[in-house]
């Protein structure tokens, strides 16, 4: 039984598995809506799914997608679809698979720091309930284990930094819906302090840029809203997205100034750790957020790192242990 690591973040599903000595890798979008789609026409494949008699469909585009951006996706039918979606496009065959998936930090442990042994129940009840694809094959996902967020992220890093034993790294890792982080000690070695918050995310961009698309007379789903905030620095692009013309600047400004009021809040948030020795950004909104740390963390610029690739950090790690 083929076992892989599995980021279902609330915006993209990350898978990763070991394929001999590689570790492969591999992204997968969250946006679907209720009901089926019309299967057989265009390039595309189609996806509709059934859940307890409830269907669905994958749809990139749709303004009706279904919210993912809450702590509740983490327990429900559309966590569900996003895993099944993400192993049924990776390109590996159905089979049975054993996932090491993932909590926030805020979910994962009780406010006395322990493990919340309910909602990591109430995951692996979640992803062991069956899915059905229409006319086709599943995965049978046979065996599930859970992790906190962030953390496991740059045990590597810390190993290939060479960290010294009595130094304490932030780790902060900001994901579509949750900011968690947490002080490590020397190269985890300890975990002198957690801190979760499923208000803060890339989601506050996210709807941003939805607001000033609809403004723009271009209303249209999350997933190109985010395409656009990832791609924002090409003019060209924003100009495929967004209808009037005129309003290109309004929109690329109104994603700037969200960024910007979301590091502002990542730094208010975690304000009582500002004297650690080293800073790691982890998580698909590490890029977003990197000025405004460095700006406000005072280190030596080596010190603060965005780990490589930080959306599929987390995940790679989940393989190696």
């Amino acid at each position: 039984m083929k076992k892989m690591g599995c980021d279902d973040g609330s915006t993209n599903v990350k898978l990763a598995w070991r394929d001999g000595d590689t570790i492969c890798t591999f992204v997968s979008p969250n946006s679907f809506k209720a009901g089926w789609k019309v299967a057989g026409i265009g390039s595309s494949e189609t996806f509709n799914y059934e859940i307890n008699g409830l269907k669905y469909s994958f749809d990139s585009v749709s303004q009706q997608a279904i919210n993912t951006t809450n702590i509740e996706y983490q327990y429900g039918d559309t966590n569900l679809l996003a895993v099944h979606h993400a192993l049924l496009t990776s390109g590996l065959p159905p089979q049975a698979v054993s996932l090491t998936v993932t909590l926030p930090i805020s979910e994962f442990y009780t406010s006395d720091c322990q493990h919340n042994e309910v909602n990591i129940q109430r995951k692996i009840d979640n992803l062991l309930r069956p899915v059905t694809l229409n006319k086709r094959e599943t995965f049978t996902i046979a065996h599930v284990d859970v992790m906190p967020e962030s953390l496991p992220a740059v045990i590597s890093p810390l190993e290939r930094a060479g960290v010294g034993s009595l130094e304490t790294s932030l780790v902060i890792d900001l994901g579509g819906t949750t900011l968690d982080a947490g002080v490590l000690v020397g190269q985890f070695e300890d975990v002198s302090a957690i801190q979760g918050n499923s208000t803060i995310g890339v989601s506050m961009v996210t709807q941003a840029a939805l607001t000033a698309l609809r403004m723009a007379n271009s209303d249209t789903s999350a997933f190109v809203a985010d395409q656009l905030i990832q791609r924002r620095h090409d003019r060209e692009f924003a100009a495929t997205v967004v209808n009037d013309e005129s309003k290109v600047d309004y929109v690329l400004d109104m994603i700037s100034s969200s960024i910007e009021r979301l590091g502002e809040r990542v730094i208010n948030e975690l304000s009582a750790h500002r004297h650690v020795n080293r800073v790691w950004l982890v998580g698909g909104g590490a890029p977003l957020i990197e000025a405004a740390v460095r700006r406000a963390w005072k280190l030596a610029p080596d010190r603060i790192v965005v780990v490589s690739d930080p959306q599929t950090a987390l995940v790679r790690e989940l393989v190696l242990l």
